[in-house]
């Protein structure tokens, strides 16, 4: 039938006893509603494309879609034809990306595969360190997930990727950048090692164009700051008190002295061995423990530690964590020593700089830092020597030269102890 469709006539339709009636509208050419046995109505337009081919677009269901708004759809449909669009073919389109999608794995999904892969590496002794995997999943948490992470990884495209790169450049800085730049860089030669794609979509000197790498620090604290840094820590509490302070005396990196644990630490021999799954070149670090050292663990051992497991946590705000919250900690520090525009990274070149300048051997003062770059090549394949015993030697002159600087360390030491027995 076909007439000019009301409100009214539209309820008062009752379904057929078989088949189907279909009511044609004359306002809105080719419009109609039609009703099955079963009851159920629907809505769809009937026209010929640009294409001179017949279409029925399905509008939706009645009474959800009501005639008004049937006869709006109807003439947007009838605009899309005329332009050449097939309505038809785009909603196919979309049912299939979105099924693909659905069972493709999705950035996120594998961008998590692939840190398992390396951690499960890492405890083979090689792999990624416990920084390096909070970075990546750092970026995958602030800058690709929320942007990519549900979308299939096969579908994302070059401009997606060095979007993210531009996005972290202009918002967190060349330094975030870089990271970012390079971290998406590795997952992605992961991907296509892996055959999750056929190849990497980023340029290969993508970091170096979208984020060119900014000027190597080179600030290292004096004597008279290193000294107001060390006595500001007495403005903290006992466990961030204790972070600072290794950090001075111990030269070791933030995550390794944040996640130092009950188990890797001799107080009577006065050791801290860092096992190679904690350290970043992946291999056990010994740290000598001067009297400084010591009286910094002190005020932080707890009375029950025969009772811990040998991985409980230290320095963590949580009992039994590691220690969080830097920037407040760093924050803290700079009002109370008047110290500024310094890095926690930044306590570590000191150190460096100050063996040198206490007369220890480049050789030395590498090993205490755990660096292995200068032992490549020629040089690491001929001198199998690990230089353990001049790096503690060297740590220990550091510790020295550090006590004499803060105050005689049998003072410290004193001082620490009347606190933990607080």
């Amino acid at each position: 039938m076909q007439r000019d469709l009301t409100d009214a006539f539209l309820r008062s339709l009752r379904p057929p006893a078989s088949g189907r009636i279909e009511a044609w509208d004359t306002r809105v050419r080719g419009l109609h509603l039609r009703m099955t046995a079963t009851g159920a109505a629907s809505w769809a337009v009937r026209a010929n494309g640009a294409d001179g081919r017949r279409h029925r677009v399905t509008l939706g269901p009645y009474p959800a879609l009501p005639l008004a708004k049937a006869r709006q759809k109807a003439l947007e449909t009838l605009a899309a034809l005329a332009q050449g669009q097939n309505p038809v073919a785009e909603r196919r389109q979309a049912r299939e990306r979105r099924r693909a999608e659905a069972v493709a794995p999705t950035v996120a999904a594998r961008w998590q595969e692939w840190a398992d892969i390396a951690s499960r590496t890492a405890l083979r002794g090689r792999g990624w360190s416990d920084a390096h995997r909070e970075r990546v999943d750092r970026t995958l948490r602030l800058i690709v997930g929320p942007a990519l992470g549900k979308r299939a990884l096969r579908d994302i495209t070059r401009a997606d990727w060095t979007g993210l790169i531009a996005t972290a450049h202009r918002e967190r800085g060349p330094a975030a950048a870089g990271n970012t730049a390079r971290v998406i860089g590795a997952f992605l030669s992961f991907a296509e090692t892996s055959g999750w794609i056929d190849a990497s979509p980023l340029p290969r000197r993508a970091a170096t164009r979208l984020a060119p790498p900014v000027a190597a620090r080179a600030r290292s604290l004096s004597d008279d700051e290193l000294r107001r840094v060390w006595r500001a820590a007495d403005a903290l509490g006992p466990k961030p008190r204790a972070f600072v302070r290794l950090l001075i005396v111990t030269a070791c990196r933030r995550s390794e002295v944040a996640g130092l644990r009950l188990g890797e630490v001799d107080r009577e021999a006065g050791l801290w061995t860092i096992p190679a799954a904690r350290a970043k070149n992946r291999a056990a670090h010994a740290v000598p423990l001067g009297p400084l050292a010591l009286a910094a663990l002190a005020e932080v051992w707890p009375q029950d530690a025969a009772e811990l497991a040998p991985d409980h946590a230290l320095l963590g705000h949580v009992r039994g964590s590691a220690l969080s919250g830097f920037s407040k900690i760093k924050a803290r520090l700079d009002r109370a020593s008047g110290v500024t525009d310094w890095t926690w990274h930044d306590l570590r070149r000191t150190a460096r700089t100050g063996m040198s300048r206490l007369g220890v051997s480049r050789e030395a003062a590498e090993a205490a830092l755990a660096h292995i770059s200068g032992r490549g090549g020629l040089v690491g394949v001929y001198d199998r020597h690990d230089y353990a015993r001049e790096a503690a030697e060297a740590l220990r002159t550091w510790q020295a030269f550090v006590a004499g600087l803060v105050g005689q360390g049998a003072e410290v030491v004193a001082l620490a102890e009347r606190r933990a027995k607080a």
